[in-house]
């Protein structure tokens, strides 16, 4: 048990392209860490004005995840811009989602995202302060207005992927190689047997929504079982492609089927990998479950291996390294 107060609540968030995904832990005296994941999307549509599930921050409405969906909305990190300006809409929205609507609520965040060497100051002069939240009533569900101040205390930035590491360093003497593989990047971090950076390479466009992109042009998955037509959009054949719970012979030709455009979004990912022939390979992300993306990090002198619950791996590293981080700030 940590010997400093919390505030009411901490939380380590990842400010993803496709998803959010938050880690928090409510109360003075809670070391539970509990989760909640939503689509990175945001809206402003004037068609939101008149939604039942917008959220007010000051005067400017906002609709949020899912809800987002359903109008006219902006994805996390399509513009450099939405990567700043979505950030604290989202952030409010987890906090929410977290603790509820009720009394005033303080907060210390650790967040990271895939841009978070370029954009983590300015998303951080965004998150920290005190925002007014309102919630309209909704007449139909017999709701009330609720009214709640959300008071940022600290929004600490961090580089996504490496603290993923600690979750492995008792099987690595010499380092590894952590390869995180977004919906838009992929993020490469090259660390030695403490943890500590030796290198990184981080490309744009080349994730696995870039993947399934190339994948519904190509049309190469007509003929696999269940798939006599083509998929209607790049979304569906992603959601197709991440089904864990397709059988193992079905996945295995998935992955012969989208190999060339697999090795095509991660060739330079692959070669700056091959430089580090002495350290074991370790995939997370929603990327990492694609079929075949073990293989493509694989070679002769290292086997790639995915992580433990891989999409939650770099959060689930940061909480080991949390308190020191909030004492430090």
């Amino acid at each position: 048990m940590t010997s400093f107060r919390r505030h009411n609540i901490q939380g380590i968030i990842d400010l993803g392209n496709a998803d959010i995904k938050f880690l928090y832990r409510i109360g003075d005296d809670s070391d539970d860490w509990h989760r909640h994941k939503f689509e990175s999307v945001v809206s402003t549509s004037p068609l939101v004005n008149n939604h039942p599930a917008r959220v007010l921050l000051g005067e400017q409405s906002y609709l949020i995840g899912e809800e987002a969906t359903a109008v006219q909305c902006d994805r996390t990190g399509k513009t450099d811009s939405g990567k700043v300006l979505n950030a604290l809409p989202l952030t409010i929205h987890a906090l929410i989602k977290a603790a509820g609507m009720g009394k005033p609520l303080s907060a210390d965040l650790i967040f990271t995202c895939p841009s978070v060497k370029a954009y983590g100051a300015d998303i951080q002069a965004k998150l920290v302060g005190e925002h007014n939240v309102t919630l309209p009533p909704d007449d139909a569900a017999l709701i009330d207005e609720q009214k709640q101040t959300i008071r940022i205390d600290s929004a600490i930035p961090q580089l996504e992927g490496y603290q993923a590491y600690r979750l492995v360093k008792s099987e690595c003497p010499n380092g590894a190689v952590m390869v995180d593989i977004g919906s838009r990047t992929i993020l490469v971090t090259v660390v030695d047997a403490q943890g500590r950076i030796l290198n990184r390479f981080a490309k744009d466009d080349c994730g696995c929504h870039r993947i399934a992109e190339r994948v519904y042009q190509s049309e190469c998955l007509i003929g696999l079982k269940g798939m006599n037509q083509r998929l209607p959009n790049a979304e569906q054949v992603m959601a197709f492609l991440l089904d864990t719970t397709t059988k193992k012979s079905l996945r295995k030709q998935q992955a012969t089927r989208i190999g060339p455009h697999v090795l095509a979004c991660v060739q330079d990912a692959q070669t700056f990998v091959r430089q580090y022939g002495d350290k074991p390979v370790y995939l997370m992300g929603g990327g990492s479950m694609l079929p075949g993306m073990v293989d493509a990090f694989s070679n002769s002198q290292q086997k790639a291996q995915t992580m433990p619950e891989a999409t939650w791996a770099t959060l689930i590293g940061l909480s080991t390294v949390a308190d020191r981080l909030f004492t430090q700030n």
